[in-house]
């Protein structure tokens, strides 16, 4: 074993390629950046690295690099002056039944929200255990709202760019309300105690501004970076307080950090962990991956399958499909494994590598140079700017189906009504 794990080593050519396009790129990609470097930076504070040393390593580093470089670099975009509505009576019919799907949402997550903190209050056991499974046998129709909402939990993203439109328009209390409706993937976040979708969830609101700010009058600008600023120090706060709460009552986790790690404290060290092990992960995934793991899209068509398979229409089984999924990583899937190794187990490596390729080519030519857009438009940015979001997680396409199904869904309704 090298002192210095050989992915970093690896990924120092990725790093300086970030670092020059830093300095003469955007705020939004510029973050999107400081992502990555602080997820791959943090492997040596705890002690983590790559199991293998082999050429082969080397050339799953360099794949793992080439797709992350993919999927960030285009979003130096412009900042856009002015988001515009190209079908505005289609726009309120959209707002009427979003904001009413949102309402129901945040109703129901609020519910689960206090059902577990009521019979879970331990965090570690629902997330380690999956303890939420017994609410399904002693809370009549639990099973049903629980997977719903797991479902539909990013439904709210769609809010966001209704937000920031009402408040180009200085339509301030219009633009209140789609901040709270969006709100609906937060609070999922804290119903399911997932850090990652927290996280996930401020990223992308910030990050949105940045690309959106100049839309908005100068005097609002100023305030919205302050109130951000505000939010985010709440947020972090939270963040932390579920990380504290949930490993301190671990003590076994002490037991894990490797001694190579330079932070001892488990909370400190579980944060570090937390964002680092994806890359490391991924690429130790890699090493064992053979086309008999091949998951042919499981992990990313789940939700569609839970949904075929409530109405009937589909025979698929959530523990079937758990297992296969473990059986593929190892019996390790539940560890964050980062956004190539999860795309590669389920497509392989010229199927991901195409994906993101044409991830890339969209964003780059389907945004780039525009200083008008649609607000029809911004419901697709939004949702792809989740993907290099998440990306030091998981491969999140799965995650953006219900949203465009349900953009779908609205477009159809509305060519119905229109008829």
């Amino acid at each position: 074993m090298l002192p210095i794990p050989i992915e970093f080593l690896m990924g120092l050519p990725l790093l300086l390629s970030f670092l020059i396009l830093y300095n003469k790129g955007k705020t939004p990609v510029r973050i999107l950046i400081l992502l990555q470097i602080v997820s791959i930076l943090s492997q040596l504070l705890v002690g983590r690295q790559s199991n293998y040393q082999s050429f082969t390593t080397i050339l799953n580093i360099l794949f793992v690099n080439l797709n992350i470089f993919l999927i960030v670099v285009p979003w130096s975009l412009p900042k856009f002056n002015n988001i515009f509505l190209e079908n505005p009576k289609k726009f309120l019919f959209f707002k009427k039944i979003l904001y009413k799907f949102l309402f129901i949402h945040i109703l129901l997550n609020t519910i689960i929200f206090v059902i577990v903190v009521y019979f879970i209050p331990d965090i570690s056991s629902f997330k380690a255990a999956r303890s939420f499974h017994d609410l399904y046998e002693q809370i009549p129709g639990f099973s049903t709202v629980f997977r719903y909402s797991y479902v539909t939990q990013q439904l709210g993203y769609l809010a966001i760019p209704i937000c920031f439109y009402h408040l180009g328009k200085y339509e301030i209390k219009k633009s209140i309300t789609a901040l709270i409706y969006s709100c609906s993937s937060l609070i999922a976040g804290f119903a399911f105690y997932s850090r990652a979708q927290i996280f996930t969830f401020a990223l992308v609101f910030i990050v949105y501004f940045f690309i959106v700010k100049k839309t908005l009058p100068l005097t609002l600008q100023k305030r919205v970076y302050l109130g951000l600023k505000k939010i985010s120090i709440i947020l972090i706060s939270l963040f932390i307080f579920i990380t504290v709460v949930r490993f301190s009552a671990m003590d076994y986790y002490g037991d894990r950090i490797p001694k190579d790690s330079i932070i001892k404290d488990p909370i400190v060290y579980s944060l570090f962990d937390y964002a680092s092990q994806g890359y490391s992960n991924g690429i130790n995934q890699l090493e064992n991956y053979s086309e008999k793991k091949n998951l042919k899209g499981e992990q990313f068509f789940r939700e569609i399958y839970q949904i075929l398979d409530f109405f009937d229409i589909l025979d698929w089984s959530v523990d079937d499909s758990q297992y296969r999924i473990d059986e593929a990583y190892g019996y390790n899937g539940g560890a964050f494994n980062a956004y190539a190794s999860d795309l590669v187990f389920n497509f392989g490596y010229i199927l991901a590598l195409l994906i993101s390729f044409s991830y890339y080519l969209f964003i780059r030519f389907r945004f780039k140079n525009k200083l008008e857009i649609s607000l029809e438009k911004m419901y697709i940015l939004i949702l792809l700017l989740m993907i290099p979001i998440v990306s030091i997680f998981y491969a999140g396409y799965g995650i953006l189906y219900f949203p465009l199904l349900f953009l779908l869904g609205i477009n159809f309704l509305y060519f119905i009504k229109i008829r």
